[in-house]
């Protein structure tokens, strides 16, 4: 906690700082291309939906795309209605959500301790490197950390809150008062569900009924208008979508929920030890602030923020299916523990000081004596050494102003702030060979034929359907478009390879193939097709009377 009286340079210093941090996260948010295959298909289909003003059914290339429910394409939908099919309309949720979650870390911890704690959180909750990655990536995980933080709040105050409040409610206290935190818990499990399925529900219930049997307050948890809010919240798109798609709910509990944590069905897997360098990365510096810091585990508060870190990295550890933006909803937990002991953390911000200064020195040695392909060595070299004199500049202040708790605060988050700046070169590079942006720009008019080639962002920056020609739907990088490829097969932009010499009677078409397809590059050419444009992974062929 911190008792020091407030003084006026303290909070101005906190609230430049605050604004500093927003406003880094905003810089060049389409400053590069899509990248495939999660950012090119997930805008597709926001792009599609705001097409089509379809706000039920998410579609790929006009198919029927059931991997993830509704609410981040929406909010992806909603933002291309004001500002166009782009980049940035495509990665606005991410930021947006990322950015209320902070705000919403912000209000709780002023609630709780004052605010300069709920400063504290702000800044942290925006300055961790899995944050500020996944606020500019076209992809669900920035929207289920809000409504995950919004559940695990709700559910820590409906057990009473922080100690003071468990006092005051310890002799049975307004239990209605209690309730009401309870049911704003489930209507963000709800919203979490829709955004990216059960993992939604399950993270907060697992992180909240042993600290609620602690607190002796199971019950508050479970309130039953509380569990009909969650259907209310789920009913409607939930029903639509399976009116449309009957076997939706059968996709949705038995391939992307139970196959994705109990088997290896998905490709997906990891040892169990796969989460640690993406904490102690992820929360860079802050994970060694805490790593240095004692944490009365007596104080209730931070049980609970203890428990919001351990329980769920415990859970996708032991999943079956790892990626690193699972354990995103952990940052907020991080936050608000270093916002509780940043003032007692001294012997933490040298450690994290330490790290920063062997970071820096890394960084920018790094491109030098590391081999990089061509497309990106230019960008990796200015990226390397902006963040490496950064890290080292941070590293180096922080250590000497350990004492100074606000100067401190705000230089060790300088480094991760300086992310989306000094990456820009760097992405750019990557999109060269991982978007097909400047390819689709060189695309002729007409149709256009993928065979067994696809990817998002070419049917995103075509802005028009891609006939698929494909034995399996791969392409598609959909589970539910392989599992469902006999039944789609055969629509207008789904074929199976039998009618691709059909296709190639009309030389008005340009035909994509990959690069490595030499069976498909040799039947193409064998009809007369010439190459008429090339990237990298991909080649398009089209007719002499083009």
């Amino acid at each position: 906690m911190l008792s020091s009286p407030p003084s006026v340079s303290r909070h101005t210093l906190l609230k430049i700082w605050s604004a500093v941090a927003v406003v880094a996260l905003c810089l060049q948010l389409g400053g590069f291309p899509l990248l495939d295959p999660d950012e090119g298909r997930n805008a597709e289909v926001g792009r599609e939906m705001a097409l089509t003003n379809d706000y039920v059914m998410p579609r790929l290339d006009g198919l029927p795309y059931l991997d993830k429910p509704i609410v981040y394409f929406a909010a992806e939908a909603a933002a291309m209605e004001v500002l166009g099919p782009t980049e940035a309309a495509a990665r606005l949720p991410a930021l947006l959500f990322t950015i209320a979650t902070a705000l919403l870390l912000w209000w709780f911890a002023a609630r709780e301790w004052g605010r300069d704690e709920a400063w504290i959180a702000f800044i942290v909750a925006l300055a961790t490197p899995l944050a500020v990655a996944f606020s500019r990536t076209v992809i669900f995980d920035s929207a289920l950390a809000f409504f995950i933080t919004a559940a695990l709040i709700g559910f820590f105050l409906a057990c009473g809150g922080g100690a003071a409040a468990f006092e005051r409610y310890q002799s049975g206290g307004p239990a209605a008062a209690l309730q009401r935190w309870s049911l704003l818990a489930w209507a963000a499990m709800g919203l979490g569900v829709i955004t990216k399925g059960p993992v939604a529900l399950a993270i907060p219930l697992l992180v909240a009924i042993p600290y609620a049997i602690y607190q002796k307050r199971l019950g508050n948890i479970f309130p039953l208008k509380g569990i009909v809010l969650f259907g209310i919240v789920i009913a409607p798109w939930v029903w639509a979508i399976s009116k449309a798609v009957p076997d939706f709910l059968h996709y949705v509990l038995v391939t992307e929920t139970a196959q994705r944590l109990a088997t290896k069905a998905l490709k997906r897997t990891g040892p169990p030890w796969y989460f640690i360098p993406y904490l102690l990365g992820g929360a860079l510096p802050w994970s060694f602030v805490l790593l240095g810091t004692r944490i009365d585990r007596r104080d209730r508060a931070n049980l609970y923020l203890l428990l919001w870190i351990a329980i769920p990295f415990l859970f996708f550890s032991l999943s079956q299916s790892k990626r690193p933006q699972y354990i995103l909803p952990l940052m907020p937990a991080v936050a608000l523990l270093v916002a509780r002991v940043w003032c007692e953390a001294r012997r933490g911000t040298r450690i994290a000081a330490s790290v920063l200064i062997a970071a820096g020195i890394a960084l920018i040695a790094a491109p030098f004596v590391v081999h990089l392909n061509e497309e990106f060595a230019d960008g990796a070299r200015t990226c390397g050494i902006a963040l490496g004199a950064c890290s080292l500049a941070g590293g180096l202040i922080a250590f000497v102003f350990v004492h100074r708790r606000w100067i401190a605060l705000a230089v060790l988050s300088l480094p991760v702030l300086a992310i989306p700046l000094a990456v820009n070169p760097l992405m750019n590079g990557i999109g060269a060979r991982r978007s097909t942006k400047e390819l689709m720009q060189r695309m002729p008019a007409g149709d256009v034929v993928g065979v067994e080639a696809f990817t998002g962002s070419m049917a995103f920056y075509l802005q028009r359907p891609i006939i698929v020609v494909t034995p399996d739907a791969e392409e598609f990088t959909s589970n539910y478009l392989i599992r469902h490829y006999d039944q789609y097969a055969g629509t207008p932009t789904l074929q199976r390879p039998a009618v691709l010499d059909a296709l190639l009677n009309d030389r008005t078409r340009s035909f994509i193939v990959r690069d490595g397809d030499a069976k498909n590059r040799a039947l193409l050419e064998r009809r007369g097709l010439r190459v008429i444009a090339s990237a990298p992974h991909y080649v398009v062929y089209g007719g002499n009377e083009r």
